[in-house]
This record gives C-alpha cells, sequence and structure tokens, in this order.
C-alpha cells in the first residue's frame, strides 16, 4: 500500500496511519517515504517502483494537499511529486485509489482540479476525523483495504500512537530543507535553523533548533502572547523553551523525542506563534490578565 501524502499538509497523519494499519492488516506492507526509503538510495526511483508495485494507494488529503500557504498551486508543476502518485493511481486499472480527508472536504480540496484530475471526484472517499473518531475512521478504511486486498485483519480497536512515538518516528529536516520551507511559507518569518550542543542522559549530542525572539509594546503583552501559545502547545502537546524579559520573549523549538531535532511539529508551532504573537501586537487593548478588550 503507497500512502501517498504531503509533508506540509499531513505528515504526522501519514506516520500515524502507517502505524495502526500495519497493526490491522499483518500482510500488508505500508510505504511512506519518510520511514521507507534507505539511505544512499535513490527516492525517485524508489517512489516510482514502489507505485508499480503496489495494490494500493491511499491519497491523504488535508487542507494544504494543494495549496501552499502563499495560495500556490503546486499543482501547476508536472514535476509535483504528489499530482504524479495521484494521477498513476488514477491511470492504472490494476491499482485502487482511495481518498482520504483530514481536515477538509471534497468540495475544496477538489476546487478547479487539473485535468490530470479530472477523475478524482467519481472516487468515493473516506474520512479521518481528528479526535475521538480517529481510530474508527483508521479501522473502517483499515476493513475496505482487507477486503480490495482479500488479506486478514486483525479486530478489536488499536489506539491513536502516543505522542511520543509519532514524534520518535517523525521525519528530522535539514537546514536545507528549512530554508526551502521558509522560502515558501510566510508565516516562518525570523525564524533561524541552528545547531546546538543538547546534553542527555547518555552524553552530549548535536541537535538541531528553531529560535526566534519577539518583542512587544510591554510586558503585559509579551505575557499574553505566552499565556496563548501555553494553551496551544498544551493542546498538540508540542513545547518551546523560551524565557521572558519585561517585553521579550526568547524561543527555542526543537523536537524532543526525535533526538532533538527540527521536524514538521517545529514548523507549525513557528508558524501559530507568529499569527499569534501579530494579533496580540495588533489588538488596540490587551485585558489582564488574559483577555482581549474591544
Amino acid at each position: 500500500m503507497f500512502l501517498s501524502y504531503r509533508r506540509s499538509d499531513t505528515a504526522d497523519q501519514a506516520i500515524a496511519l502507517k502505524i495502526v494499519l500495519e497493526r490491522k492488516l499483518p500482510e500488508i506492507m505500508v510505504f511512506v517515504d519518510t520511514e521507507s526509503i534507505n539511505p544512499a538510495e535513490r527516492w525517485p526511483d524508489r517512489l516510482t517502483s514502489t507505485l508499480e508495485h503496489s495494490s494500493i494507494i491511499v491519497a491523504l488529503i488535508g487542507p494544504r494537499w494543494r495549496f501552499s500557504s502563499d495560495g500556490t498551486d503546486r499543482f501547476q508543476d508536472p514535476q509535483d511529486w504528489v499530482l504524479q502518485e495521484v494521477t498513476y493511481g488514477l491511470t492504472h486499472r490494476n491499482t485502487a485509489l482511495i481518498p482520504v480527508f483530514f481536515d477538509t472536504t471534497p468540495e475544496d480540496a477538489y476546487r478547479d482540479l487539473p485535468v490530470h484530475l479530472f477523475g478524482l471526484p467519481s472516487i468515493n472517499g473516506l474520512n479521518l476525523t481528528r479526535g475521538d473518531h480517529w481510530v474508527q475512521d483508521a479501522d473502517r478504511l483499515a476493513v475496505l483495504i482487507a477486503k480490495l486486498t482479500s488479506t486478514r485483519r486483525i479486530g478489536g480497536t488499536i489506539e491513536f500512537p502516543t505522542p511520543s512515538e509519532l514524534k520518535k518516528r517523525t521525519p528530522r529536516l535539514t537546514e536545507a530543507e528549512f530554508n526551502d520551507h521558509k522560502l515558501k511559507i510566510v508565516d516562518l518569518e525570523g525564524w533561524v535553523f541552528s545547531n546546538v550542543p543538547v546534553s542527555t542522559g547518555s552524553g552530549e549530542i548535536e541537535g538541531t533548533e528553531l529560535n526566534r525572539s519577539f518583542t512587544f509594546k510591554n510586558f503585559k503583552r509579551a505575557i499574553t502572547f505566552m499565556a496563548r501559545v501555553s494553551e496551544l502547545a498544551e493542546s498538540r502537546p508540542h513545547h518551546p523553551v523560551w524565557t521572558n524579559a519585561w517585553n521579550r520573549v526568547d524561543v527555542r523549538l526543537r523536537t524532543f523525542d526525535a533526538g532533538h531535532a527540527v521536524t514538521w511539529y517545529d514548523i507549525e508551532m513557528a508558524c501559530d506563534m507568529n499569527k499569534i504573537a501579530t494579533a496580540v501586537a495588533d489588538e488596540t487593548k490587551v485585558g489582564w490578565p488574559l483577555r482581549a478588550r474591544r
């Protein structure tokens, strides 16, 4: 089974699906590029070869599946890999294509599709719902795959992977990859990628992190910013390392469970922190302790 997804869209969901589907379907190999391509392999060749040998392609479609945060239509590039993967599934009769929607709808995802994907809306898809229903939705997908491939499915409930389990298996980003994303993602403005020494229980290692300083009008706004980010961090859960001195907040982000490295968890948190900082700075009045006043 080939799992097609975009890293800047649904990377965490792709890893979670791989973990759960391989537990539910022990006879199925789930291909996810970041885990399935070995060092020194030519990844374009491996992607092409795996597509050709896959009986199922699951297209994981999220809110940034097609358009980047600055509005760029990635499908205008004929070499876009997601476009090529889905096109392959549409044009090869021996391969079943299953669209799976996460945090989006077919109406939004399929608006003004390029000609290569005109057949996509005619294929019935599945939803993958955030929260309590995720496991049931993943099980429906497992049932469908087992039926299409005539393979065995393990019964019972398999829980959503823990945050620690997901983060250990999430891809680590290099400085070159981060800089490439920074050019395309407006909300990463101001963040810097750094190599840093990290002390662990087994000795010192070289880690990577994102860092940025936020400066506000006064202490009240700085603390309001930290409080709002704290709520977001606790809900994910993914927490920053930060310090505050009056109107300034210095932030460092890295994924501890991924070997103290920068991952998409940090990219998403950095973007959201920029948005929160802008909102706090733009409010006419900031209530105390935390609420905005109109």
